[in-house]
């Protein structure tokens, strides 16, 4: 055994810097204890977690993360996942986060919580030139900086943020190698307009809480996107703003998922389904929760300007009630569909698709039914 510590003694930095990248940092920090040679082999670990919760008091944990910032020295870092409470610590948690974007970061994962009085990152990370993917989970607003320069942001993640003006929050979904951004709970009613403008972008997904419309009016923000190259979009949302798309010839998936909306706002959002729909008619799959079936077939007379989907492969709509005119339309408008799916079924339903869409005898191979309600007549 002390031959083998021996061995491993004599193996250059470098190579032991590179073991230690691949322990937890807790354990890392343990190996100090081995010999002189290990005492700060830890300060140089690669991806640390800075995680509050495992520690049993505040304290220990800031004077954890100041020791390991300050005896890192500019040692880079690959990844690093920071998670606690703010409180009143904001310039701590600040420094936290620049001393690491002076590191060179590549991944960064920043969940913050329990923010006190006021608190703005620091400008220095939205000029980061290493980052590649970036999260930020921070419910409170995100004051930007006028200069964002991010050239090799890849994958952007944010979560439960108030987008507070719009020119930043433009120049902050936009960056020009930017392949995929999720935007997650966050809030827009501070914006009026946005354009999100990133040439390489290839998966989006907008996810919104459902919203309580005895609090205040609902807002409403149009967001342009133009995704040149854009292959997927996940939308789920109560569409109170109004989401517009452009040059979409290259998508394959689009998922559209209405999650709350009041009888008065049908008419308003199924125009803007429609046209969002009309955006998107070279998809090749497309998914429409019941919910957005119901909102498009309650405008007299819409169904007839639903786009044709000559790309259409595979269809999944989240009811089957062929007395729904749009439902009908829809498949008579997919010439080249060869997969359905259909769920919720409603089993008064004996409606027969006559005449049958052009599909059905061309190119349809596959019908998957589920969540089926059967009865006896």
């Amino acid at each position: 055994m002390d031959a083998v510590a021996y061995n491993i003694d004599n193996l250059p930095e470098a190579i032991l810097e590179h073991i230690l990248s691949f322990v937890p940092l807790k354990d890392a920090v343990r190996t100090c204890i081995l010999s002189k040679k290990w005492r700060y082999l830890w300060t140089s670990h690669r991806n640390l977690a800075l995680l509050e919760w495992p520690f049993s008091r505040r304290e220990h944990f800031t004077n954890f993360v100041d020791r390991i910032i300050v005896l890192r020295g500019s040692a880079r870092i690959g990844r690093l996942i920071l998670s606690c409470d703010v409180l009143g610590d904001a310039s701590r948690v600040n420094s936290w986060v620049s001393a690491s974007v002076m590191c060179k970061v590549e991944e960064y994962f920043v969940d913050l919580s329990d923010i006190q009085g006021d608190f703005v990152l620091p400008n220095c990370l939205f000029t980061c030139a290493t980052l590649t993917p970036m999260a930020l989970s921070i419910p409170w607003a995100l004051t930007l900086p006028s200069r964002i320069r991010l050239p090799n942001l890849k994958v952007l993640h944010l979560v439960s943020i108030t987008f507070v003006e719009e020119r930043s929050t433009e120049l902050l979904l936009s960056s020009p190698v930017l392949e995929e951004l999720n935007i997650e709970e966050c809030v827009w009613d501070n914006l009026k307009t946005l354009t999100i403008r990133a040439p390489m972008l290839k998966f989006l997904t907008i996810r919104e809480e459902d919203f309580d419309y005895s609090s205040i009016d609902p807002y409403s923000c149009r967001v342009s996107i133009y995704g040149n190259n854009l292959k997927s979009i996940h939308c789920m949302s109560p569409f109170l703003n109004d989401y517009r798309v452009e040059n979409t010839g290259s998508l394959l998936k689009a998922h559209i998922n209405v999650t709350d909306c009041l009888p008065s706002r049908f008419k308003q959002l199924a125009n803007r389904l429609c046209k969002l729909l009309k955006a998107m008619c070279s998809v090749k799959k497309l998914k429409l929760s019941s919910t957005t079936v119901n909102v498009l077939s309650s405008a007299d007379g819409l169904y007839w300007h639903l786009p044709v989907f000559p790309n259409l492969k595979s269809l999944e709509v989240g009811c089957l009630d062929l007395k729904r005119r749009v439902l009908f339309k829809l498949l008579h408008n997919s010439p080249h569909l060869e997969k359905l799916e259909f769920g919720e079924n409603n089993e008064e339903d004996d409606s027969i698709l006559d005449p049958a869409p052009q599909c059905f005898a061309s190119h349809l191979r596959k019908i998957k039914l589920f969540d089926l309600c059967l009865c006896e007549k």
